[in-house]
Protein backbone atom coordinates (compact mmCIF):
# COMPACT_ATOMS: atom_id res chain seq x y z
CA UNK A 1 0.00 0.00 0.00
CA UNK A 2 2.66 2.33 0.97
CA UNK A 3 4.64 1.51 -2.41
CA UNK A 4 1.36 2.50 -4.28
CA UNK A 5 0.89 5.88 -2.42
CA UNK A 6 4.57 6.69 -3.05
CA UNK A 7 4.38 5.66 -6.47
CA UNK A 8 1.20 8.11 -7.07
CA UNK A 9 3.08 10.68 -5.24
CA UNK A 10 6.04 10.64 -7.21
CA UNK A 11 4.17 10.84 -10.34
CA UNK A 12 1.50 13.52 -9.10
CA UNK A 13 4.47 15.63 -8.20
CA UNK A 14 6.30 14.91 -11.57
CA UNK A 15 3.25 16.00 -13.65
CA UNK A 16 3.38 18.64 -11.83
CA UNK A 17 6.95 19.93 -12.31
CA UNK A 18 5.72 18.88 -16.41
CA UNK A 19 3.37 21.09 -16.27
CA UNK A 20 5.24 24.18 -14.51
CA UNK A 21 7.96 23.57 -16.79
CA UNK A 22 7.25 23.22 -20.17
CA UNK A 23 6.59 25.98 -22.20
CA UNK A 24 3.46 26.57 -24.36
CA UNK A 25 3.52 25.78 -28.17
CA UNK A 26 1.70 29.06 -28.83
CA UNK A 27 5.05 30.81 -27.36
CA UNK A 28 7.93 28.61 -28.17
CA UNK A 29 9.29 30.44 -31.17
CA UNK A 30 10.02 33.57 -29.30
CA UNK A 31 13.86 33.94 -28.06
CA UNK A 32 13.98 32.63 -24.64
CA UNK A 33 16.33 33.84 -21.82
CA UNK A 34 18.73 31.73 -20.45
CA UNK A 35 16.50 29.36 -18.16
CA UNK A 36 17.14 30.59 -14.70
CA UNK A 37 18.31 33.93 -16.08
CA UNK A 38 14.87 35.36 -14.24
CA UNK A 39 15.83 33.87 -10.86
CA UNK A 40 19.47 35.49 -11.53
CA UNK A 41 17.67 38.52 -11.89
CA UNK A 42 15.45 38.51 -9.07
CA UNK A 43 18.08 37.11 -6.72
CA UNK A 44 21.18 38.89 -7.53
CA UNK A 45 21.93 42.48 -5.50
CA UNK A 46 23.43 43.71 -8.63
CA UNK A 47 21.77 47.20 -10.15
CA UNK A 48 18.76 46.77 -11.67
CA UNK A 49 20.28 48.60 -14.81
CA UNK A 50 23.41 46.24 -14.83
CA UNK A 51 21.45 43.02 -14.77
CA UNK A 52 18.83 44.37 -17.82
CA UNK A 53 21.89 45.28 -19.43
CA UNK A 54 23.24 41.74 -18.98
CA UNK A 55 20.46 39.58 -20.05
CA UNK A 56 16.73 41.65 -21.37
CA UNK A 57 18.19 44.42 -22.72
CA UNK A 58 20.23 42.69 -25.61
CA UNK A 59 17.02 40.50 -26.12
CA UNK A 60 14.70 43.40 -26.43
CA UNK A 61 16.56 45.18 -28.65
CA UNK A 62 16.84 42.87 -31.42
CA UNK A 63 13.69 41.09 -30.46
CA UNK A 64 11.28 43.48 -28.89
CA UNK A 65 9.01 40.15 -27.05
CA UNK A 66 10.73 37.28 -25.18
CA UNK A 67 9.99 34.58 -23.35
CA UNK A 68 11.76 33.65 -20.25
CA UNK A 69 11.16 30.92 -17.52
CA UNK A 70 9.76 32.59 -13.82
CA UNK A 71 8.42 30.86 -10.88
CA UNK A 72 5.04 30.71 -12.33
CA UNK A 73 5.86 28.81 -15.42
CA UNK A 74 6.71 30.43 -18.76
CA UNK A 75 6.19 34.17 -19.31
CA UNK A 76 6.17 36.85 -22.09
CA UNK A 77 7.79 40.04 -21.24
CA UNK A 78 7.05 42.78 -24.07
CA UNK A 79 10.09 45.66 -24.47
CA UNK A 80 8.28 46.65 -27.73
CA UNK A 81 5.99 50.14 -27.15
CA UNK A 82 3.30 49.08 -29.73
CA UNK A 83 2.81 46.20 -28.50
CA UNK A 84 2.97 46.91 -24.73
CA UNK A 85 0.02 49.76 -25.64
CA UNK A 86 -2.29 47.47 -27.76
CA UNK A 87 -2.49 44.79 -24.58
CA UNK A 88 -2.46 47.23 -22.17
CA UNK A 89 -5.36 48.40 -24.07
CA UNK A 90 -7.08 44.65 -23.50
CA UNK A 91 -7.93 44.84 -19.93
CA UNK A 92 -10.45 41.94 -20.39
CA UNK A 93 -8.13 39.80 -22.02
CA UNK A 94 -5.02 41.01 -20.01
CA UNK A 95 -6.17 42.29 -16.79
CA UNK A 96 -4.16 43.09 -13.57
CA UNK A 97 -3.33 39.42 -11.08
CA UNK A 98 -5.93 38.99 -8.71
CA UNK A 99 -4.87 39.28 -5.70
CA UNK A 100 -7.20 37.21 -3.94
CA UNK A 101 -5.96 34.50 -6.27
CA UNK A 102 -2.40 35.30 -6.14
CA UNK A 103 0.42 33.09 -5.06
CA UNK A 104 1.82 35.88 -2.27
CA UNK A 105 2.59 35.12 1.40
CA UNK A 106 -0.13 36.33 3.82
CA UNK A 107 1.30 39.16 5.52
CA UNK A 108 1.34 40.97 1.93
CA UNK A 109 -2.23 40.08 1.50
CA UNK A 110 -2.79 41.35 5.07
CA UNK A 111 -0.99 44.57 3.94
CA UNK A 112 -2.47 45.30 0.56
CA UNK A 113 -5.66 43.65 1.13
CA UNK A 114 -7.82 41.90 -0.98
CA UNK A 115 -10.18 44.65 -2.59
CA UNK A 116 -8.62 47.87 -3.58
CA UNK A 117 -8.41 49.88 -6.86
CA UNK A 118 -4.68 49.23 -7.93
CA UNK A 119 -5.42 45.54 -8.10
CA UNK A 120 -9.11 45.04 -8.43
CA UNK A 121 -10.72 44.25 -11.97
CA UNK A 122 -13.89 44.56 -13.75
CA UNK A 123 -17.08 46.02 -12.22
CA UNK A 124 -15.01 46.04 -8.51
CA UNK A 125 -12.56 48.10 -10.36
CA UNK A 126 -15.05 50.35 -11.43
CA UNK A 127 -16.68 51.01 -8.16
CA UNK A 128 -13.57 51.91 -6.51
CA UNK A 129 -12.52 54.22 -9.28
CA UNK A 130 -16.12 55.85 -9.06
CA UNK A 131 -15.28 57.08 -5.45
CA UNK A 132 -11.70 57.93 -6.67
CA UNK A 133 -12.19 59.72 -9.92
CA UNK A 134 -13.42 63.15 -8.86
CA UNK A 135 -10.84 63.79 -6.02
CA UNK A 136 -7.76 63.17 -8.72
CA UNK A 137 -9.61 65.03 -11.45
CA UNK A 138 -9.35 68.21 -10.51
CA UNK A 139 -6.75 71.43 -11.33
CA UNK A 140 -4.04 71.04 -8.68
CA UNK A 141 -3.52 74.49 -6.72
CA UNK A 142 0.25 75.34 -7.13
CA UNK A 143 0.73 76.87 -3.94
CA UNK A 144 0.10 73.84 -2.31
CA UNK A 145 3.33 71.95 -4.08
CA UNK A 146 5.33 75.29 -3.61
CA UNK A 147 4.37 74.87 0.29
CA UNK A 148 6.47 71.77 0.87
CA UNK A 149 8.95 72.50 -1.60
CA UNK A 150 9.89 75.55 0.79
CA UNK A 151 10.20 72.84 3.69
CA UNK A 152 12.95 71.04 1.46
CA UNK A 153 14.74 74.43 0.79
CA UNK A 154 14.61 75.29 4.42
CA UNK A 155 16.49 72.11 5.66
CA UNK A 156 19.09 72.03 2.47
CA UNK A 157 19.89 76.02 3.67
CA UNK A 158 21.09 74.57 6.84
CA UNK A 159 23.52 72.38 4.59
CA UNK A 160 24.53 74.30 1.73
CA UNK A 161 28.31 73.63 1.05
CA UNK A 162 27.29 69.78 2.17
CA UNK A 163 26.90 66.44 1.04
CA UNK A 164 22.93 65.60 1.35
CA UNK A 165 21.29 62.43 1.19
CA UNK A 166 18.91 63.76 -1.78
CA UNK A 167 16.01 61.06 -1.75
CA UNK A 168 15.75 60.98 2.50
CA UNK A 169 14.25 64.44 2.31
CA UNK A 170 12.57 64.11 -1.01
CA UNK A 171 10.68 61.26 -0.13
CA UNK A 172 9.41 62.62 2.69
CA UNK A 173 8.47 65.77 0.98
CA UNK A 174 6.40 63.91 -1.45
CA UNK A 175 4.61 62.02 1.47
CA UNK A 176 3.93 65.40 2.59
CA UNK A 177 2.10 66.53 -0.82
CA UNK A 178 0.69 63.44 -1.14
CA UNK A 179 -1.33 63.88 2.64
CA UNK A 180 -2.18 67.33 1.62
CA UNK A 181 -3.10 67.18 -1.90
CA UNK A 182 -4.99 63.87 -1.44
CA UNK A 183 -5.75 62.99 1.98
CA UNK A 184 -6.48 66.60 3.13
CA UNK A 185 -3.73 64.95 6.28
CA UNK A 186 -0.58 66.93 7.38
CA UNK A 187 2.16 64.12 7.82
CA UNK A 188 4.73 66.66 8.68
CA UNK A 189 7.07 64.49 7.46
CA UNK A 190 9.57 66.94 6.58
CA UNK A 191 9.55 69.26 9.27
CA UNK A 192 8.11 67.25 12.28
CA UNK A 193 10.29 64.54 14.32
CA UNK A 194 9.99 61.27 12.20
CA UNK A 195 6.84 60.67 10.78
CA UNK A 196 5.80 57.49 12.53
CA UNK A 197 3.66 56.49 9.36
CA UNK A 198 7.03 57.06 7.12
CA UNK A 199 9.08 55.25 9.60
CA UNK A 200 6.55 52.50 9.39
CA UNK A 201 5.88 52.65 5.96
CA UNK A 202 9.59 52.23 4.50
CA UNK A 203 9.77 49.15 7.10
CA UNK A 204 7.16 47.09 6.25
CA UNK A 205 8.42 48.06 2.35
CA UNK A 206 12.04 47.06 2.89
CA UNK A 207 10.81 43.77 4.62
CA UNK A 208 8.24 42.57 1.96
CA UNK A 209 9.80 43.21 -0.89
CA UNK A 210 13.41 42.76 0.67
CA UNK A 211 12.99 39.33 1.82
CA UNK A 212 12.95 37.97 -2.07
CA UNK A 213 12.47 34.66 -0.73
CA UNK A 214 9.03 35.22 0.33
CA UNK A 215 8.12 36.16 -2.71
CA UNK A 216 8.68 33.13 -4.68
CA UNK A 217 8.09 30.62 -1.72
CA UNK A 218 5.58 32.32 0.68
CA UNK A 219 4.60 29.09 2.39
CA UNK A 220 8.52 30.21 4.46
CA UNK A 221 6.30 32.18 6.69
CA UNK A 222 4.54 29.43 8.66
CA UNK A 223 8.28 27.69 8.76
CA UNK A 224 9.63 27.72 12.39
CA UNK A 225 12.76 30.14 12.90
CA UNK A 226 11.51 31.72 9.33
CA UNK A 227 7.97 33.52 11.04
CA UNK A 228 8.23 37.39 10.18
CA UNK A 229 6.43 39.13 13.52
CA UNK A 230 8.01 41.91 13.33
CA UNK A 231 6.63 42.89 9.94
CA UNK A 232 3.09 41.58 11.24
CA UNK A 233 3.42 43.82 14.20
CA UNK A 234 4.27 46.94 11.70
CA UNK A 235 1.79 46.28 9.67
CA UNK A 236 -0.74 46.46 12.63
CA UNK A 237 0.79 49.39 13.89
CA UNK A 238 0.83 51.07 10.68
CA UNK A 239 -3.37 50.24 10.09
CA UNK A 240 -3.78 51.37 13.33
CA UNK A 241 -2.15 54.81 12.07
CA UNK A 242 -4.53 54.67 9.11
CA UNK A 243 -7.69 53.98 11.19
CA UNK A 244 -6.64 57.33 13.07
CA UNK A 245 -6.55 58.81 9.99
CA UNK A 246 -10.44 58.31 9.29
CA UNK A 247 -11.65 58.54 12.82
CA UNK A 248 -9.91 62.09 12.39
CA UNK A 249 -12.05 62.50 9.66
CA UNK A 250 -15.24 61.68 10.79
CA UNK A 251 -14.51 63.95 12.90
CA UNK A 252 -14.35 67.11 11.03
CA UNK A 253 -17.01 65.65 8.81
CA UNK A 254 -19.77 66.01 12.31
CA UNK A 255 -18.22 69.52 12.84
CA UNK A 256 -18.47 70.63 9.32
CA UNK A 257 -14.54 71.32 9.19
CA UNK A 258 -13.19 69.17 6.38
CA UNK A 259 -13.03 70.46 3.12
CA UNK A 260 -14.90 68.78 0.35
CA UNK A 261 -12.31 67.18 -1.95
CA UNK A 262 -10.16 65.05 -0.29
CA UNK A 263 -9.78 61.35 -0.85
CA UNK A 264 -10.59 60.04 2.40
CA UNK A 265 -14.05 62.16 2.52
CA UNK A 266 -14.81 60.80 -0.29
CA UNK A 267 -14.21 57.26 1.30
CA UNK A 268 -16.40 57.76 4.18
CA UNK A 269 -19.11 59.26 2.34
CA UNK A 270 -19.31 56.28 0.30
CA UNK A 271 -19.22 53.95 3.02
CA UNK A 272 -22.37 55.71 4.51
CA UNK A 273 -24.42 55.13 1.07
CA UNK A 274 -26.17 51.73 0.00
CA UNK A 275 -26.03 50.68 -3.80
CA UNK A 276 -23.44 49.20 -5.63
CA UNK A 277 -20.46 51.94 -5.24
CA UNK A 278 -20.71 51.32 -1.23
CA UNK A 279 -17.07 50.64 -0.05
CA UNK A 280 -16.80 48.62 2.97
CA UNK A 281 -14.12 50.08 6.22
CA UNK A 282 -11.61 47.24 5.12
CA UNK A 283 -11.91 48.83 1.40
CA UNK A 284 -11.68 51.96 2.48
CA UNK A 285 -8.34 51.00 4.96
CA UNK A 286 -6.69 49.20 1.95
CA UNK A 287 -7.65 51.67 -0.48
CA UNK A 288 -6.06 54.39 1.43
CA UNK A 289 -2.46 52.04 2.10
CA UNK A 290 -2.30 51.63 -2.07
CA UNK A 291 -2.28 55.52 -2.72
CA UNK A 292 0.26 55.90 0.08
CA UNK A 293 2.47 53.08 -1.41
CA UNK A 294 2.16 54.44 -5.11
CA UNK A 295 1.58 57.98 -4.71
CA UNK A 296 4.63 59.53 -3.35
CA UNK A 297 7.53 56.88 -3.71
CA UNK A 298 7.25 56.88 -7.59
CA UNK A 299 7.81 60.48 -7.83
CA UNK A 300 10.07 60.80 -4.80
CA UNK A 301 11.91 58.52 -6.64
CA UNK A 302 12.23 60.43 -10.08
CA UNK A 303 13.05 64.19 -8.55
CA UNK A 304 16.18 61.88 -7.13
CA UNK A 305 16.82 61.36 -10.43
CA UNK A 306 16.19 64.86 -12.25
CA UNK A 307 18.28 66.04 -9.47
CA UNK A 308 21.63 63.70 -10.45
CA UNK A 309 21.71 64.32 -13.81
CA UNK A 310 21.43 68.03 -13.24
CA UNK A 311 23.97 67.88 -11.34
CA UNK A 312 25.60 65.37 -13.32
CA UNK A 313 25.36 67.57 -16.59
CA UNK A 314 26.19 71.42 -15.43
CA UNK A 315 24.89 73.15 -18.40
CA UNK A 316 21.60 71.52 -18.52
CA UNK A 317 20.81 72.55 -15.52
CA UNK A 318 21.80 76.13 -16.24
CA UNK A 319 19.54 76.02 -19.48
CA UNK A 320 16.65 74.48 -17.44
CA UNK A 321 17.45 77.55 -14.81
CA UNK A 322 17.78 80.19 -17.18
CA UNK A 323 14.14 78.86 -18.84
CA UNK A 324 12.59 79.09 -15.52
CA UNK A 325 13.79 82.55 -13.85
CA UNK A 326 12.67 83.94 -17.39
CA UNK A 327 9.45 82.21 -17.01
CA UNK A 328 9.00 83.33 -13.51
CA UNK A 329 10.12 87.20 -15.10
CA UNK A 330 13.44 86.71 -13.01
CA UNK A 331 12.40 87.10 -9.86
CA UNK A 332 14.72 87.66 -6.81
CA UNK A 333 12.78 86.15 -4.16
CA UNK A 334 11.79 82.87 -4.11
CA UNK A 335 8.41 82.20 -6.33
CA UNK A 336 5.93 79.34 -6.81
CA UNK A 337 5.15 79.01 -10.38
CA UNK A 338 1.62 78.74 -11.16
CA UNK A 339 0.06 77.24 -13.93
CA UNK A 340 0.53 79.46 -16.93
CA UNK A 341 4.04 80.29 -16.03
CA UNK A 342 4.82 76.49 -15.96
CA UNK A 343 3.49 76.30 -19.74
CA UNK A 344 5.89 78.62 -20.67
CA UNK A 345 9.14 75.85 -19.50
CA UNK A 346 8.53 73.57 -22.10
CA UNK A 347 12.49 72.21 -21.13
CA UNK A 348 10.99 71.64 -17.30
CA UNK A 349 8.77 69.07 -19.02
CA UNK A 350 11.57 67.54 -21.52
CA UNK A 351 14.16 67.16 -18.19
CA UNK A 352 11.53 65.33 -16.38
CA UNK A 353 10.19 63.03 -19.09
CA UNK A 354 13.93 62.10 -19.88
CA UNK A 355 14.01 61.31 -16.02
CA UNK A 356 11.48 59.14 -16.08
CA UNK A 357 12.50 57.35 -19.29
CA UNK A 358 16.06 56.77 -18.33
CA UNK A 359 15.14 55.55 -14.74
CA UNK A 360 11.80 54.02 -14.85
CA UNK A 361 11.13 53.31 -11.38
CA UNK A 362 7.76 51.00 -12.25
CA UNK A 363 10.13 49.22 -14.36
CA UNK A 364 7.85 45.87 -14.94
CA UNK A 365 4.58 45.62 -14.59
CA UNK A 366 2.80 42.23 -14.45
CA UNK A 367 -0.78 40.86 -16.22
CA UNK A 368 -2.11 37.97 -16.43
CA UNK A 369 -3.98 36.10 -19.80
CA UNK A 370 -7.52 35.28 -18.99
CA UNK A 371 -8.47 34.68 -22.60
CA UNK A 372 -6.28 33.87 -25.66
CA UNK A 373 -5.70 36.22 -27.97
CA UNK A 374 -3.82 36.78 -30.88
CA UNK A 375 -1.67 40.53 -30.91
CA UNK A 376 -1.31 42.23 -34.10
CA UNK A 377 2.03 40.77 -35.05
CA UNK A 378 0.91 37.42 -35.36
CA UNK A 379 1.87 36.33 -31.32
CA UNK A 380 -1.01 34.63 -29.72
CA UNK A 381 -0.59 34.40 -25.95
CA UNK A 382 -2.64 31.29 -24.61
CA UNK A 383 -5.15 31.93 -21.45
CA UNK A 384 -2.84 31.32 -18.02
CA UNK A 385 -0.07 32.63 -19.51
CA UNK A 386 1.55 35.83 -17.14
CA UNK A 387 2.75 38.71 -19.12
CA UNK A 388 5.21 41.58 -18.33
CA UNK A 389 5.04 45.32 -19.42
CA UNK A 390 8.64 45.81 -19.75
CA UNK A 391 8.60 49.83 -18.66
CA UNK A 392 12.33 49.58 -18.45
CA UNK A 393 12.89 47.77 -21.33
CA UNK A 394 11.01 49.90 -23.45
CA UNK A 395 12.50 53.17 -22.75
CA UNK A 396 16.14 51.69 -22.79
CA UNK A 397 15.40 49.85 -26.28
CA UNK A 398 18.04 51.75 -29.08
CA UNK A 399 15.16 51.21 -32.02
CA UNK A 400 12.38 53.27 -29.45
CA UNK A 401 15.25 55.92 -28.34
CA UNK A 402 18.06 55.84 -30.13
CA UNK A 403 21.66 56.07 -27.44
CA UNK A 404 19.49 55.39 -24.75
CA UNK A 405 21.82 55.35 -22.65
CA UNK A 406 22.56 59.19 -22.90
CA UNK A 407 20.98 61.76 -20.99
CA UNK A 408 18.96 63.69 -23.42
CA UNK A 409 16.41 66.00 -22.13
CA UNK A 410 16.36 67.32 -26.02
CA UNK A 411 15.12 64.02 -27.41
CA UNK A 412 11.37 65.22 -26.52
CA UNK A 413 11.00 68.71 -27.36
CA UNK A 414 8.63 67.34 -30.08
CA UNK A 415 5.92 66.08 -28.47
CA UNK A 416 4.08 64.53 -31.45
CA UNK A 417 7.13 62.37 -32.23
CA UNK A 418 8.08 58.34 -32.36
CA UNK A 419 9.88 58.90 -28.52
CA UNK A 420 7.48 61.04 -27.47
CA UNK A 421 4.52 58.17 -28.46
CA UNK A 422 7.30 55.92 -27.39
CA UNK A 423 7.31 57.08 -23.84
CA UNK A 424 5.17 55.51 -21.24
CA UNK A 425 6.00 55.64 -17.34
CA UNK A 426 2.87 55.90 -16.11
CA UNK A 427 1.23 53.03 -18.35
CA UNK A 428 -1.22 53.56 -21.04
CA UNK A 429 -4.95 52.46 -21.76
CA UNK A 430 -7.60 52.48 -19.07
CA UNK A 431 -5.77 51.27 -16.12
CA UNK A 432 -3.02 54.03 -16.59
CA UNK A 433 -1.62 55.86 -13.54
CA UNK A 434 -4.66 57.37 -12.07
CA UNK A 435 -2.03 59.66 -10.65
CA UNK A 436 -0.20 61.13 -13.54
CA UNK A 437 -0.93 64.40 -13.37
CA UNK A 438 -0.52 64.85 -9.73
CA UNK A 439 2.74 63.73 -9.77
CA UNK A 440 3.55 65.75 -13.22
CA UNK A 441 2.66 68.91 -11.71
CA UNK A 442 4.81 68.02 -8.37
CA UNK A 443 7.73 67.44 -9.92
CA UNK A 444 7.54 70.55 -12.47
CA UNK A 445 6.91 73.05 -9.11
CA UNK A 446 9.48 71.07 -7.24
CA UNK A 447 12.17 71.87 -9.69
CA UNK A 448 11.40 74.93 -10.63
CA UNK A 449 11.63 75.95 -7.09
CA UNK A 450 15.12 74.29 -6.09
CA UNK A 451 16.86 75.43 -9.15
CA UNK A 452 15.74 79.18 -8.40
CA UNK A 453 16.96 78.68 -4.77
CA UNK A 454 20.45 76.23 -5.38
CA UNK A 455 22.79 74.59 -7.80
CA UNK A 456 23.56 70.99 -7.70
CA UNK A 457 27.00 69.99 -7.51
CA UNK A 458 28.15 65.96 -7.85
CA UNK A 459 32.05 65.88 -7.11
CA UNK A 460 34.24 64.35 -8.84
CA UNK A 461 35.25 61.66 -6.76
CA UNK A 462 31.42 60.96 -5.84
CA UNK A 463 30.94 56.90 -6.73
CA UNK A 464 27.87 58.00 -8.63
CA UNK A 465 29.90 60.69 -10.52
CA UNK A 466 30.19 58.36 -13.49
CA UNK A 467 27.53 55.81 -12.91
CA UNK A 468 24.17 56.25 -11.15
CA UNK A 469 23.87 53.47 -8.79
CA UNK A 470 20.42 52.07 -8.34
CA UNK A 471 18.51 48.92 -6.01
CA UNK A 472 18.18 45.91 -7.63
CA UNK A 473 14.50 45.42 -7.63
CA UNK A 474 11.28 46.21 -6.45
CA UNK A 475 10.06 50.64 -6.93
CA UNK A 476 13.42 51.23 -9.10
CA UNK A 477 15.59 54.00 -7.05
CA UNK A 478 19.29 55.51 -6.76
CA UNK A 479 20.68 54.12 -3.94
CA UNK A 480 22.65 55.96 -1.66
CA UNK A 481 22.70 59.34 -3.87
CA UNK A 482 24.59 61.99 -2.40
CA UNK A 483 24.67 65.69 -4.05
CA UNK A 484 26.58 69.30 -3.01
CA UNK A 485 23.78 72.36 -2.38
CA UNK A 486 24.93 75.55 -2.95
CA UNK A 487 23.29 78.82 -2.81
CA UNK A 488 22.95 79.99 -6.33
CA UNK A 489 24.91 82.88 -7.33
Amino acid sequence: MLKYLGTTLIAYISYKVYNWTSCPEEIKHLPALRYWAFFHFVFSKDSFDDKCRKDFQPMFDKYGVVRAFTPFGWGVFIGDPKLCKEAAALVDVFPKQDLKNAPISGLLMKYFGRSQVISNNGDEWKRHRKVINPIFNQTWNTELFGDCAKDVISEWEKHVGDEIKVRDIIQKMTLDVFGRAIFDVNFNAVKGNESRLYVLYNSIIGQAFGQVLYLFAPFMEHVPFFRRPKLSKEIDEYYELIEEMIAEKKRQIQEGSTRSKDLITAFIESNEKEGEFKLTTDEIKHNINAFISAGHDTTSNTLTTALYYLARYPETQEKLRAEILEALDNPTELVTPTIDQLKRIPYLDMTIKESMRILTTAANVQRDTVKTHTLSNGLTIPKGTQIFFHLWGIHNNASAFPNPEKFNPERFSDIHNQESRNWQPFMTGPRSCIGMTLSLMEQRVTIAMLLQKFEFIIQKENPNYEKLFITPMGLVHPKDLTLTVKLRD
